[in-house]
């Protein structure tokens, strides 16, 4: 058992923000729920904890219909993007106060028991005598879901709750989060616009895009095998890269060409490609600067803009009117404008039809 969405439909003022979502959420799953700013992620999220009500559609815990009843009535943890505590009080007091309040009367040395193993749990031991504006900003974000932490709810559901916090903060409360969400169990929905954020915490995703829910499934499923391109373009670290190509039939067999230089012989695959025309997508880091093995397809790129980041290397390359980003897991410096001779791997490609942007095939030999 767990959460299940049932042809859900929400509209705004704007216009239709959820269009006939359906999903099933099992018991110990942390799902991520993905897409931009806009896409529906946060309507559903909103929806299935009870802040909002679907227009249509129902939700269920646990097999229980809670689609009528408001979020005061269901036993759910919620943690937003903002730092929401309460400013007058310690954060003691702050991580305590739904259990205070809660129907459920608990004995104040259960309450402390609570509070301190949570606060423990969340690197806060330290600070609980201090008032919100008496510590940092990861100090407050982990105090709003020690608070959620310390309900012992089933279900928790966080908005983009790293969004506020820098790149150091936000690297070490996915590890937090995802450790301790873990070891909690029940159910755990995680709304984010951020890909790294899915990749390094989810066992399932579900990716959205304008109200729609392209695809859910297994963290691995969706991302070794995404079912759109609009998928597979987001759901990577960097973006995937996106090229159109034409299916050029020759006596030597099939290929795809996606400029004079670049042509992938997929005549193994010849029965699958009906279509003629396609979009082929490829993973930052599935192209290189050398070849590592036969059978790799060179072509000349311009470094437009090097990116460094950490230990990595993020290369925007133009060629043509094309453009790809590059990741090289080593930090390397070219001067903007050297061309670059770039080597694409034809065993890592998504093959997707033009027409309905749905994957045709992968050309993967191994996974």
């Amino acid at each position: 058992m767990g959460i299940s969405a049932r042809n859900i439909c929400k509209s705004f003022e704007t216009g239709p923000a959820l269009k006939d979502v359906s999903l099933d959420i099992e018991d110990g799953a942390f799902v991520t729920l993905l897409g931009a700013t806009g896409a529906g992620k946060t309507t559903l999220l909103r929806i299935l904890c009870g802040i909002e009500r679907p227009d249509c559609g129902q939700v269920f815990y646990d097999d229980k219909d809670v689609t009528g009843i408001p979020v005061q009535k269901r036993n759910v943890a919620m943690v937003y993007q903002e730092f929401i505590n309460y400013p007058s009080l310690t954060i003691y007091d702050n991580i305590a106060s739904p259990l205070r309040i809660s129907r459920t009367k608990y004995a104040k040395s259960e309450i402390d028991g609570r509070v301190r193993q949570t606060a423990e749990m969340l690197g806060l031991s330290a600070v609980l005598n201090h008032y919100p504006e008496e510590v940092s900003g990861g100090q407050k974000q982990r105090t709003a879901i020690a608070r959620a932490l310390a309900k012992d709810t089933k279900f928790i559901f966080l908005d983009e709750p790293l969004a506020n916090l820098d790149y150091k903060l936000r690297e070490e409360l996915r590890g937090e989060l995802k450790t301790i969400l873990g070891q909690k169990g029940g159910v755990v929905v995680y709304a984010t616009p951020e890909p790294v954020d899915a990749l390094s915490m989810s066992t399932h995703v579900g990716y959205f895009e304008s109200g729609e829910l392209l695809q859910y499934g297994d963290l691995e499923e969706v991302y070794r095998k995404p079912a759109q391109v609009e998928v597979g373009a987001y759901f990577s670290y960097p973006t995937m890269n996106i090229m159109p190509a034409r299916k050029i039939q020759e006596q030597a067999g099939t290929y795809l060409r996606i400029s004079d230089e670049i042509s992938i012989e997929l005549t193994p695959f010849a029965d699958r490609l009906q279509e003629q025309e396609y979009l082929v997508g490829i993973r930052a880091y599935n192209l290189h600067t050398h070849t590592s093995r036969e059978g790799m397809i060179s072509f000349q790129a311009t470094l437009e803009l090097s990116e460094e980041l950490g230990s990595d290397t993020e290369l925007h390359l133009s060629h043509g009117s094309m453009r790809f980003v590059m990741l090289m897991q080593e930090v390397v410096r070219y001067p903007v404008g050297t061309n670059i001779t770039v080597y694409m791997d034809p065993c890592r490609l998504f093959i997707y039809s033009k027409k309905n942007r749905k994957l045709v095939l992968k050309t993967f030999l191994e996974e």
